[in-house]
């Protein structure tokens, strides 16, 4: 990386800069190098390719006897085609200056700050919490806290689960009018799949917040041969893990039965891992409400927040079903704003993401300082955690 003065990055420039860098998942070496430098600048250890992913990290600063420990996760990856239109580039700065400033402050214990590539889905490492969470990544963390943008203040946002798959259908090619008869079109087994999801959409549970969504990424080449392959690839969300089952089971039965139907055939394979539902800890959610308020923030209760509809998937639901973790929802944009569009990636740089940035950073540094100096605070929040073993 360019030679750069690290003085002169404080969490606004680093946002900045990462959304310039625009690197997509799994290739986020600039953004991750930039990020480790800055921790190193601030008296952090820091371990590159942590757990055996090249663009992940490590950085950790203890005070006093180091128990207990703090871990905030920075996101930096962007979207492929469109760049920072989720605000991960301001995912990075709040956990980053928000680790650095609690652990300023903390007289016992251990801040932590790891680097989690490619929520986003794009490559090799998507997910990239669930794998550092299934390589005991936070064995020995107490508590995760996070931050992401958004066109609200949320402290109980919850997300749908969700599977990426990609079907490849495999015909036999043959002249379209010369000998039509001899072709077993890929085409018309991707087609019929896509169709028959529709109907399906009509036949699932309501209360369990079904999202099906797909596009056929590959259909032949030229118009007058039949073509012997397609590529399909679907997403299928829902609110329900033991339902979201159901629904992959009832998706391959489908595509088992358009393959019958056109005479082709079919491989199947999951694209990343299975992102889970959100654990929502209700005694951290009121720690983290009452400390925005504190701020004249308007933030909703959290049973209003329980109430809404989940609108989204994230690996950090993962890492909630492992340990006690919140992801604050901060305001950028105008409430109804869409996200993952132009309008959101305009936000992402915007000098008004600028003043909710400064108060994530504050909000996350105040509540790990509140749950170090708090020993009842951090017992209720584990016994709720511990209470409710499955989500």
């Amino acid at each position: 990386m360019e030679s750069t003065n690290l003085q002169n990055y404080n969490a606004w420039s680093l946002a900045l800069k990462i959304h310039e860098l625009s690197e997509v998942g799994s290739a986020e070496f600039k953004s991750s190098e930039l990020i480790e430098n800055i921790l190193e600048k601030n008296g952090f250890k820091v371990e590159r390719g942590y757990k055996g992913i090249p663009t992940s990290f490590r950085a950790e600063m203890t005070a006093g006897n180091g128990k207990p420990t703090i871990a905030f996760l920075a996101e930096y990856d962007a979207l492929l085609g469109i760049g920072h239109a989720c605000g991960h580039n301001l995912i990075a700065a709040a956990n980053v200056f928000a680790a650095i400033d609690a652990a300023q402050k903390i007289k016992n214990g251990k801040i932590v700050v790891i680097g989690t590539p490619d929520e986003e889905g794009t490559g090799d490492y998507s997910g990239s919490k669930i794998l550092l969470a299934d390589r005991g990544s936070f064995n020995d963390i107490d508590l995760v806290l996070g931050a992401h943008p958004g066109s609200e203040w949320n402290v109980a946002s919850q997300a749908l689960a969700v599977q990426d798959v990609e079907v490849t259908f495999k015909g036999r090619s043959s002249h379209e009018a010369a000998n039509p008869e001899q072709g077993r079109s890929a085409l018309d087994a991707a087609v019929l799949t896509y169709t028959a999801v529709n109907m399906l959409r009509q036949h699932v549970r309501r209360d369990a917040n079904v999202v099906m969504h797909g596009v056929i990424r590959e259909g032949g080449g030229a118009s007058n041969v039949t073509p012997d392959r397609s590529v399909l690839v679907f997403g299928i969300r829902s609110s329900d893990l033991n339902y979201h089952s159901v629904l992959m089971n009832r998706f391959e039965n489908i595509v088992k039965g358009c393959c019958i139907a056109t005479e082709t055939e079919y491989t199947m394979k999951r694209i990343g891992p299975l992102f889970s539902t959100v654990k929502v800890n209700r005694t951290l959610s009121d720690l983290l409400r009452d400390i925005i308020v504190s701020k004249g923030i308007d933030v909703p209760a959290v049973e209003e927040s329980l109430k809404r509809l989940p609108g989204g998937s994230t690996d950090f639901a993962n890492v909630t079903q492992v340990v006690p973790a919140l992801e604050i929802h901060f305001q950028i944009a105008p409430s109804g704003t869409p996200w993952h569009s132009r309008q959101s990636l305009e936000a992402a740089r915007s000098s008004e993401a600028k003043k909710p940035l400064a108060n994530v950073i504050e909000v996350l540094s105040e509540a790990a300082q509140r749950y170090m100096n708090e020993p009842d605070l951090r017992k209720k929040i584990r016994n709720e955690f511990d209470e409710h073993p499955v989500s």
